[in-house]
């Protein structure tokens, strides 16, 4: 008896706040203006780099973007009708992009987001490549102070969202112990098999 009530005691999962539907609202129309006067640093993103687009939006803006609902869908696409066309490499065929680019750029900037929320929130250090879309590009990453950088292309970036991914989400919201941990367990993990 004294075994399942042990089993019953498992701490609850910190909650992340969402934004409800009057506030996603206005957040999504601050987005489209943040873009709209945006224009020139979206025309030279890819030189420019994306931290310094980061920087214009709000912590708002970043938790809509990243909350798994129809309102955090519609701020990803928001984002993502103007950062696709900016961070996409460039081809020789017509300015449509196609699926695949879109998805390329998508998956390469929305851990972006989440990072970006996690260095405001001052539970992990990041530095951002100029073009984080490009498979060679390189974050510098930290989980831990005094903890070490690390290095990661964008393919083993999104490795650790994929492996560590929840784990990642309360590090960078809630900068507890055990998800550090973990992440930090996933980074040394990958720099071993490198």
């Amino acid at each position: 008896m004294t075994s399942t009530k042990a089993r019953c005691r498992i701490p609850a999962k910190q909650q992340i706040p969402r934004i409800r539907p009057a506030e996603a609202s206005e957040i999504l129309t601050r987005c489209e203006q943040i873009l709209d006067d945006s224009r020139e640093l979206l025309a030279n993103l890819r030189s420019a780099g994306i931290a310094e687009l980061l920087g214009r939006f709000d912590d708002r803006l970043l938790q809509l973007a990243i909350q798994p609902d129809s309102w955090g869908e519609r701020a990803r696409a928001c984002l993502m009708s103007d950062l696709a066309p900016a961070l996409r490499a460039p081809s020789n065929g017509g300015s449509t992009l196609s699926a695949a680019e879109i998805a390329q750029v998508t998956n390469a900037v929305m851990p972006c987001l989440l990072l970006e929320l996690g260095r405001r929130k001052q539970h992990i250090e990041v530095e951002f490549p100029l073009n984080p879309a490009e498979r060679t590009a390189c974050f510098r990453l930290s989980v831990g102070p005094p903890g070490p950088m690390h290095s990661l292309t964008t393919d083993r970036l999104l490795r650790l969202v994929n492996d560590a991914g929840e784990a990642l989400v309360g590090l960078c919201y809630f900068g507890d112990h055990e998800s550090r941990k973990l992440v930090q367990t996933q980074l040394a993990d990958a720099v071993a098999k490198t």
